[in-house]
């Protein structure tokens, strides 16, 4: 897994995700339903989810780019809840801890 910088000259563009597929990846499914998230595809093997536009903001990478469909589902799927609450209440500028973060994990 890696990150995606976008001085790499790589033509990217948005994956849709067939009927046919939909039972294969629910997660994806549901972030580009109910959250409006794009799901990006670099080369013939690398994807990863990143927000739209929205009001101004610009469009933030919410996973890192991984080999496959199957890889990205199931980041997804393990880190949904970290996602959706940086996305839904993130202050700009300000850090929010993940979950298995040692902070978060000593307030448990």
């Amino acid at each position: 897994m890696g990150s995606y910088d976008s001085s790499w000259d790589i033509q990217e563009k948005e994956l849709e995700i067939t009927p046919q597929q939909e039972a294969h990846y629910p997660m994806l499914v549901r972030m580009r339903q109910d959250f409006d998230f794009k799901i990006v595809q670099l080369t013939q093997s690398s994807f990863y989810l990143r927000t739209r536009s929205y009001l101004g903001d610009p469009e933030q990478e919410v996973s890192p780019v991984v080999e496959s469909l199957e890889a990205l589902e199931l980041h997804v799927g393990n880190n949904m809840v970290d996602i959706l609450y940086n996305y839904l209440f993130e202050i700009p500028g300000e850090q929010v801890p993940s979950s298995d973060s040692p902070d978060v994990q000593a307030l448990a």
